[in-house]
This record gives C-alpha cells, structure tokens and sequence, in this order.
C-alpha cells in the first residue's frame, strides 16, 4: 500500500514508505523519485547528519532496486486479477482479499528493509534518538486532539474519511451511497483511542531498543517484532477489535459495490488500469 513513498529506513516512516510503496497508488514519477523523499522524511524523525543522509539514500535505493525486481511484478498480477474481480459482482472474499494482499505488501518490504532500518538506529547519537522520540510525540499529541469530541463528532469524521477514500476509487458517490456509508460507519467498531494506544506503545518499545544498544540481530529481531509480529505484544483487545472493524469495512464495500452505476464502475477500473499501466512500465524499464 500503503498498504502504508502509506511512509523506508526509520522506524517512523517505515508504515509510510513500505504501505506507498507496497500499494498501487503511486505514479511512475513519484516512484523513480522516492529517494529524496524517503531521506528528507527520515531526517525529519532523526535530524540526520551530512554522511547519514547519504546513507539512508544509498540503501534506500538498494531497497527500491530489490522493490522493483521482486514486488513489482507481483503487484502487476495482482492488479489484473483486481480488474478481473471488478467486471462481476464484488463479493465478501473479494474485499477480503484486497486487504490481505496489502497487508503481504508491506510485511514483505519491512522484512526485507529490517537490516538496514538496525544499522541506522544502532548509528543514532542521544540527541538524535531523543528528537526521533519528541517528534513521534508530538505526532502522537495531533493525533489524540484529532480525535477529540463527543461519539457523534468522531463517528462524523469517521464516516467522511471513508467516503473520501472511497471516491478516489469511485468517483462522487451520490446521496443514497453516502448514507449508506454512514449508516454501516454508526455500527463500525470505533478503534481510534485503541490505536492511539498502540502507536505510544509502539514508540516506548523501540525507544528502549535504541537506548539499550543491542546487537544488530538483536536489533532487527527487536524490529521485527515492532513492526511485524505485533500480536506478541499488542492488546488482544485491540487486536480482535482490528479484525472486526476490516471486517465490518469489507462488508461495508460489498453492499456499496451493488449500488455502483456503469459509470462509477468503470471509475474503478480505469484506475486500477492506470496503476496497472504504471507499475507494467516500471517493470519495463527495470
């Protein structure tokens, strides 16, 4: 994506960068342009240094090199099969799929970045961990204000991020589509505050990694369990109420997919071709 250039080689912008690289929503020039990107967002969390900054660009484009020989290809087949499924009544396995296929996306890029996403935290000085910490902080701070308000005002903001999301794909729902989405959204498991939870936990476990300076395969393990294996320390709470909720998002889409008009359908399609058509000429030119 997008899942997750949805944010490379520090750990905060590691779900960003794996999640645009591993979705299908960025454009050939963005992609053949990442690099500078991904250094000037790790340098953001980390206020690198001169030599660092040219690290992180180096082994990020060893990374995109590996990206675009291995993942792309993948991506290129999966977007046809996507088409595919789109010239025929969506089904509750075919929503389903959608998300099990970008979540593989991004476990796949993180593990492959792990190494070197190590060596860049084991090179950290205190007051770059300690700017990554306040950083992540105060994302987490815009976050928790974000969310703030009575059950209806978040459930507002719930609804219309869904129904943006949604357009990018579709085009302009109409009214009864809308209402549609916001009454599924009234009954969708709210996990915003749980998630907020997560994100501070996540931060405390690899700010004690940083600080204890292990090995580096203690390090990647350390990562690897931050960023992949989370169900051995996240809430179980949290955990079941993810899984209803995507649940409850792919039933959501079904019953919105038998309302599309001809028009908003092939809206669809013609944007899953276009990143078909970018992802087939970045393979070419490989």
């Amino acid at each position: 994506m997008t899942m997750k250039t949805r944010k490379i080689l520090a750990l905060a912008a590691v779900a960003a960068t794996a999640l645009a690289l591993g979705a299908c929503t960025v454009g050939r020039f963005a992609y053949n342009n990442a690099s500078p990107v991904v250094t000037y967002m790790v340098d953001d969390y980390f206020d690198l240094s001169g030599n660092q900054e040219g690290w992180v660009r180096t082994r990020f484009e060893r990374l995109q090199d590996w990206h675009r020989t291995h993942e792309l290809p993948a991506y290129q087949a999966d977007l046809r099969d996507a088409v595919a499924r789109t010239e025929r009544p969506l089904t509750l396995e075919d929503a389903r799929w959608v998300n099990k296929t970008l979540r593989a996306y991004y476990k796949r890029m993180v593990d492959q970045a792990l190494p070197d996403m190590a060596d860049l935290l084991m090179q950290l000085e205190a007051d770059q961990a300690q700017h990554f910490e306040q950083r992540f902080a105060k994302e987490s701070a815009k976050i928790e204000k974000e969310n703030k308000g009575d059950a209806a005002e978040r459930e507002k903001k719930r609804a219309e991020k869904l129904i943006d999301q949604v357009e990018t794909y579709t085009g302009r729902l109409d009214d009864h589509q809308r209402d549609l989405v916001r009454g599924r959204v009234h009954f969708m498991t709210d996990v915003s505050q749980m998630r907020l939870a997560d994100r501070q936990r996540r931060q405390h476990i690899v700010a004690e990694l940083v600080r204890s300076k292990p090995s580096k395969p203690e390090m990647v393990a350390g990562l690897r369990k931050v960023l992949i294996d989370t169900d051995s320390w996240r809430s179980p709470e949290y955990t079941k109420a993810i899984a209803k909720r995507d649940e409850e998002v792919a039933e959501m889409m079904v019953q919105l997919a038998a309302t599309w008009s001809p028009d908003q359908r092939e809206h669809v399609q013609k944007k899953l071709r276009g990143y078909l058509n970018d992802v087939s000429a970045l393979i070419a030119t490989r």
